[in-house]
């Protein structure tokens, strides 16, 4: 549940970005990277991650539960 929003974040920063930018300040992905890092540093590419970390934790809790929990049912041994 921490790596999934810890890999995406940065690209879903500078899709939003490129999405939002209605003046052409970027070029393409690579260049809103830069200039995001150059200007606002590395920590702006994981504006958002609490967020969505807080909305994955509790999913992949309970995945992680059930399915240990059917696996006991059906015979299979844990992890």
């Amino acid at each position: 549940g921490f790596s999934a929003p810890l890999l995406s974040s940065p690209a879903d920063v500078v899709k939003s970005r490129i999405m939002a930018d209605n003046s052409g300040r970027y070029r393409n992905m690579l260049d809103c990277f830069l200039v995001t890092v150059k200007n606002e540093g590395v920590t702006a590419l994981y504006k958002g991650f609490l967020p969505s970390w807080i909305r994955l934790a509790p999913w992949q809790l309970t995945f992680w539960v059930v399915y240990e929990e059917l696996r006991k049912l059906s015979g299979m041994k844990g992890f």
